[in-house]
């Protein structure tokens, strides 16, 4: 009667065991699920966090050309940003790279500003690897004069931020 008795203990302690580690295997599973939901909203986040930032930085005042106009940039405030001014920036950046094309009138090759004839302003670079861009059209603008009135001429740009991937 002994052995019979401890017979079931063993098969009831044995059962418990197995009911536990089946509860530790369905816990993580769905820990493993939850991770990787984790990572990709994590992921979108951060892309969301790009694209907001496209128009927060055309509409800063350092790169803004009217207060009265979003998504509009002054070509002058371009060029002393570009000529290595933004080193001062670098911790007010949130992201891993501005610049600024002119993509109209079309161009065959780019080149870099300032100088004659060029179409792309490096804002800032941080120089981190593995970045992401995100880009929107902006206007560039500048005041100029000629035959003897002043203008705004403006010009089809795109802003381009590097947002560094999290891997």
């Amino acid at each position: 009667m002994r052995k019979i008795g401890q017979m079931k203990i063993q098969q009831m302690a044995f059962m418990i065991m197995a009911v536990f580690l089946f509860f530790i295997l369905v816990g993580l599973f769905f820990i493993g699920i939850q991770f990787k939901d984790v990572r990709g909203t994590a992921a979108q986040l951060q892309k969301d966090q790009a694209i907001s930032s496209l128009r927060v930085i055309a509409d800063m005042p350092e790169l803004n050309y009217d207060s009265s106009e979003t998504m509009t940039v002054d070509e002058d405030k371009l060029v002393v940003m570009s000529s290595n001014f933004s080193g001062a920036y670098n911790v007010f950046w949130p992201v891993a790279s501005v610049g600024v094309y002119k993509i109209y009138p079309a161009f065959d090759s780019v080149k870099k500003c300032p100088g004659l004839g060029c179409n792309f302003y490096d804002i800032y670079d941080s120089g981190q690897s593995n970045v992401k861009t995100y880009s929107t059209y902006v206007s560039i603008c500048k005041r100029v004069r000629e035959e003897g009135s002043a203008f705004d001429r403006c010009e089809v740009g795109k802003l381009v931020v590097g947002v560094k991937i999290n891997e």
